[in-house]
């Protein structure tokens, strides 16, 4: 249920011209009933940046969330972030 959840998520951002990739548990195969979906924006117009979040919480159907924006995140983590963050398309 979270995968089809973060994929509904990511394919409303993307409508709305919003990158943004899995991260976290999720990503890993690690999620749990006490996990949280992480999602990494890694682009958006700036108007909808922050106006975005209550659109993903409506997609996730009471999942808890974290939305990153990969602009805010300090340099010496980006490399990291990428390199785990996955598209939801490929969640299994």
């Amino acid at each position: 249920m979270a995968i089809e959840r973060a994929r509904a998520a990511c394919d409303m951002l993307a409508a709305r011209g919003v990158t943004a990739r899995v991260i976290g548990s999720l990503a890993a195969d690690r999620f749990g009933p006490a996990s949280d979906i992480d999602l990494l924006v890694t682009a958006c117009p700036p108007d909808l940046k922050y106006a975005i979040e209550g659109s993903v919480e409506d997609c996730l159907g009471g999942f808890r969330f974290d939305v990153i924006y990969l602009d805010e995140v300090p340099p010496h983590k980006v490399e990291r972030l990428m390199r785990d963050a996955v598209d939801a398309r490929d969640l299994r």
